[in-house]
């Protein structure tokens, strides 16, 4: 057996959900590991916390071609996955603006967990995407196919500030799931590594003990303090060139203020659709029910209290046992 799967008992992710999306979870821990090329001495993958509806895919996930023109991005939900796609699609597309928006982000990619979060039957829908194609995934390492270790596509990784991470998470289960968590409730949840694609502290790390030359590692808060400084990154990594007139235009394209106004990335008909159908048409106009809010570097300072605060100091603390990776979780 490729993997293990185990009962997680009530948790906040089973138990909060008004029955707008009914949703039961499971550990998952992978078996079959030796193909991923980490860099840990002694590295064993723990148990994932993900949607009971991994367990049906999850052959087909572990079993998927890998082709050699894919351009994957991986990271922890809402770590700037979405902010990463358009800026890797238009790079890669030669800044085709008019293309980008007509089609909708997560048309030009393939959502590759999509599938645990849904009914599915048959053959995964990527598989039948064309080349290049563009693939994102919240996946930890030893989930993921084993083909990429040997086909070795493009990939990039985003990673962000876990309190930063946390507190975007708790709003996000509340619009699109229509999680009924209170704030503590979730952060203990968090805390517990009982939040999907959980554990927080393994996915940042093993992704960046990967032995994988094709990788470009991206940070969060480093885009929110230069953009063009990743953008020219960005550019070398595909082989790309642009001048700095196009890049300072890309920039502003992709800032906050554009996106969260860009019908083509911010998914508000997605947000919008979920609370008329959840009855909340009361959040239609709050701003804490968009699916791009503030976009901020230390937003969890003005959400977050000093005890919160430091449990989840302690939290990372007691997760990171090399001192050269707290630099990850600055």
């Amino acid at each position: 057996m490729a993997f293990k799967f185990s009962k997680t008992g009530d948790t906040v992710y089973s138990t909060t959900f008004p029955g707008i999306v009914k949703r039961d979870s499971i550990f998952v821990l992978a078996n079959d590991y030796g193909k991923v090329p980490i860099t840990i001495p002694n590295w064993k993958p723990e148990a994932c916390f993900w949607d009971a509806r991994f367990q049906s895919v999850s052959q087909s996930i572990k079993d998927l071609e890998v082709r050699t023109d894919d351009v994957w991005l991986a990271a922890y939900p809402k770590s700037g996955i979405t902010w990463c796609q358009e800026m890797i699609w238009l790079v890669c597309n030669d800044l085709q603006y008019g293309k980008a928006a007509t089609l909708n982000v997560d048309s030009r990619w393939s959502y590759l967990d999509l599938c645990t979060k849904k009914k599915h039957e048959g053959p995964l829908p990527m598989d039948f995407a064309p080349s290049p194609r563009f693939v994102k995934s919240h996946l930890p390492v030893a989930l993921l196919p084993d083909q990429i270790w040997t086909v070795r596509p493009k990939m990039v990784y985003i990673r962000r500030n876990p309190k930063s991470v946390a507190v975007s998470c708790f709003h996000h289960y509340a619009s699109i799931y229509g999680c009924t968590a209170t704030k503590e409730q979730f952060m203990q949840a968090f805390l517990k590594d009982q939040v999907l694609s959980s554990p927080y502290h393994r996915h940042v790390i093993e992704y960046y003990h990967l032995d994988y030359p094709n990788m470009l590692h991206l940070c969060y808060e480093d885009m929110k303090r230069d953009l063009k400084s990743t953008l020219r990154r960005v550019c070398s990594f595909f082989n790309k060139s642009y001048s700095e007139d196009q890049l300072e235009t890309l920039a502003k394209h992709l800032s906050f203020e554009s996106l969260k106004n860009n019908k083509a990335v911010n998914f508000s008909d997605v947000t919008q659709r979920t609370l008329l159908e959840s009855n909340r048409t009361d959040k239609l106009a709050d701003p804490n029910y968009k699916f791009m809010r503030q976009g901020e570097v230390e937003g969890w300072k003005k959400e977050l209290d000093q005890e919160t605060i430091g449990k989840f100091d302690e939290w990372t603390k007691s997760k990171v046992m090399d001192p050269d990776d707290m630099k990850l979780f600055a």
